[in-house]
Parts: structure tokens; C-alpha cells; sequence
């Protein structure tokens, strides 16, 4: 086991979990925002992820998509997060979260959606840091009862993991940051949607949340974690410009302010 990958492993769970949670928490004085706006940027992440899972099952089946080339995979997955997140994100605007229409308002509801992406991450991270602690310490891993086949593929896992590179788990976090950051703007274009008085600002949320995550899986089962992260950074301005012409475009200051 090395201690070097323990340590930063424990960092990256630490600062998956941390960042969000403190952002959301500064944002939250320095706005005087009420906390339900980023309650419901949180459940409306988990309730899309509720019907988006079952749906790539589905789509898995029905395309064969292990036989498909690998941009055909990444187009069609990176579409179907698009579709049932951005269409949920409008749906919550659209009928519970009536009043979030402000800059300020979307702004926050993205750090909540953003936001528990990033904690389910780190909190699933810190699991499996945590298996592979307790296999390494089994003193006969045969005792376990596994297959030939499947022992050596746990061995091997398990001897990968030790091995990785010492900037994979900051790298880990600093996708976490701008996949954050990629949920704020995507927040606030749909928000915009209310004010155009127009459907194309969700439609265009799809399109750029589907080339994100397209993008980001194809670089990085072609040219390796380097350089897909490289390319989200490229990505992540883009959003950021966003999100500046959407603080151009929607009202500054929030209606949902905190009462209690």
C-alpha cells in the first residue's frame, strides 16, 4: 500500500465532499439566499439520475452500444444525461421553484446540482478507497472464496490502484470543480428560457451539457485523463462566458431570500 496514494486519495474525498458544501454555504450569507434553492438543485440531480440510470440500461440494449463506435457511445450517452437532466432542471423551475428566476437564483439552484454530483463522487471515491484498503490487508487473498478469474482481475485492480499516478486524485477534483462549474451555467441558460419566453435555451442546455460530457469520456478513453481534462478546461471557459452573458441577461438580484 503507499502511503503517498492514501494521503491524496483521503485529500481528493476530503475536497469532493468540502468544496461544494463550502461554496454552498458562502454563497448562501454573502447572497441571503434560502437554502431551499440549493435543496432543490440537489434532489433535482438525484430524481433525473433516478429515471436517466434505467434509461442508458435500456439504451445499452436496444442500440447493442458495445458494438457501436466509441463517438456513437459518447454522443448517445452524453445526449441522454443532456435530456433528463436539463428537461428536469426545467421542470423544477417550471412547476416548484416558481419564484427562482434571478441571475443569483440559478446561480445557486446549479451549486446545489452541481454540488451533490460532486459529494455522491467523493463519497463513492472514499468507498472504494476504503474496499481496497481492506483487501490489501487480507493476508491470503485465495481465503475469500473468488474465482480464479475474478481474484486475479482483483488482484490486478487492486495493484493499479496503488500504482496510479500521484496527480490522478487532484485531477479527479479539479473535474469535480469544473463539472460544478458547468452546472451553474447550464442553471442559469434554462433560467433564461422563462424570460426569452422561449423553449431554445433548454435545447441549447441539452446540446452543451451532451458535447461536455461527450467530449470529456471520448478524450479520455482515447488520449488518457490528461488531456481530457485538458479539454474540459477548454469547455469550462466556455461556460463560464455563459455565465456571464446570462448575469448580463437575467435580474441580478434574488426574490428567494433567506426569511427564518
Amino acid at each position: 500500500m503507499s502511503s503517498a496514494i492514501a494521503a491524496l486519495v483521503t485529500l481528493e474525498v476530503i475536497l469532493m465532499i468540502g468544496i461544494p458544501i463550502a461554496t454552498v454555504l458562502l454563497v448562501k450569507k454573502r447572497w441571503s439566499l434560502t437554502m431551499r434553492l440549493a435543496l432543490a438543485g440537489a434532489a433535482t440531480f438525484v430524481a433525473s439520475q433516478i429515471l436517466h440510470i434505467p434509461a442508458n440500461s435500456v439504451l445499452a440494449r436496444v442500440l447493442k452500444m458495445e458494438t457501436q463506435p466509441l463517438i456513437i457511445q459518447t454522443i448517445v450517452l452524453g445526449l441522454s444525461a443532456g435530456i433528463f437532466e436539463e428537461i428536469a432542471r426545467y421542470l423544477v423551475y417550471r412547476f416548484w421553484q416558481k419564484d427562482a428566476r434571478s441571475w443569483r437564483d440559478a446561480v445557486f439552484f446549479g451549486l446545489g446540482h452541481g454540488g451533490i454530483e460532486a459529494i455522491l463522487t467523493g463519497l463513492l471515491a472514499g468507498l472504494t478507497f476504503v474496499n481496497v484498503i481492506a483487501f490489501t490487508r487480507v493476508a491470503d487473498p485465495a481465503t475469500l472464496g473468488l474465482s480464479e478469474e475474478v481474484l486475479a482481475t482483483a488482484l490486478a485492480q487492486v495493484e493499479s490502484y496503488w500504482t496510479m499516478p500521484a496527480y490522478m486524485p487532484l485531477l479527479a477534483v479539479a473535474e469535480r470543480v469544473m463539472a460544478l462549474i458547468l452546472h451553474v451555467s447550464l442553471s442559469t441558460l434554462v433560467a433564461w428560457s422563462f424570460h426569452a419566453r422561449h423553449i431554445w435555451p433548454v435545447f441549447a442546455a441539452i446540446l452543451w451539457h451532451a458535447t461536455a460530457n461527450a467530449v470529456a469520456v471520448y478524450a479520455n478513453l482515447t488520449w488518457g485523463p490528461v488531456a481530457a481534462e485538458g479539454l474540459t478546461a477548454a469547455i469550462t471557459l466556455v461556460s463560464v462566458m455563459i455565465l456571464w452573458q446570462m448575469r448580463r441577461a437575467l435580474p441580478g438580484e434574488s426574490t428567494a431570500v433567506e426569511t427564518a
